[in-house]
């Protein structure tokens, strides 16, 4: 499946606060795809989500790799070659995706993890390592609901795009 990416001018990120502090991470030292949660509403904006991280966490950026929402929109938060800030100790290991919402993924959201996912090692080369926050720290993070589905091989309906606009529709 091929996957859009909104790119980050176009949901108006804000700079890194530090561009030297800007770490690329080569394809080889990727051994994991890392699926979180925002933990907020599902109306959450890049935007707002990449400002709490910075303003009250007072990170470089936002942390995630990539966000995806309910209808399957995906955002490129540090893209897939930066470091991210989203699991102490795996992130250079692994590639942050966050769902925006808390543990009710719809099947359009799942559709597009996974493709992200798949995309992540396909550039990598070989398969990447299944992960939810939760087993690489001390969180509920990503919730029961997408733990499970994670700890399943991450699988999606068939049937799960047919009601989503092609991207190419939404981006247009």
């Amino acid at each position: 499946m091929a996957i859009s990416i909104v790119k980050r001018r176009a949901w108006n990120a804000r700079p890194p606060r530090d561009p030297d502090d800007v770490v690329q991470v080569p394809w080889p030292q990727r051994t994991e795809f890392i699926v979180h949660y925002t933990e907020g509403p599902t109306t959450q904006t890049p935007r707002e989500i990449q400002d709490f991280h910075m303003d009250v966490r007072g990170w470089n950026d936002i942390g995630y790799n990539f966000l995806v929402r309910d209808d399957g929109i995906v955002y490129e938060g540090r893209g897939w070659e930066v470091k991210g800030a989203h699991a102490l100790n795996h992130n250079v290991s692994g590639i942050g995706c966050a769902y925006i919402g808390l543990n009710q993924a719809s099947d359009g959201a799942k559709l597009k993890i996974r493709a992200l996912y798949d995309e992540a090692c396909a550039k990598a080369g070989r398969t990447l390592a299944k992960r939810a926050h939760i087993q690489v720290g001390d969180t509920d993070c990503p919730g029961t609901k997408l733990l499970a589905w994670v700890e399943a091989g991450m699988p999606v309906p068939a049937a799960a795009g047919a009601d989503l606009p092609s991207d190419d529709d939404r981006l247009a």
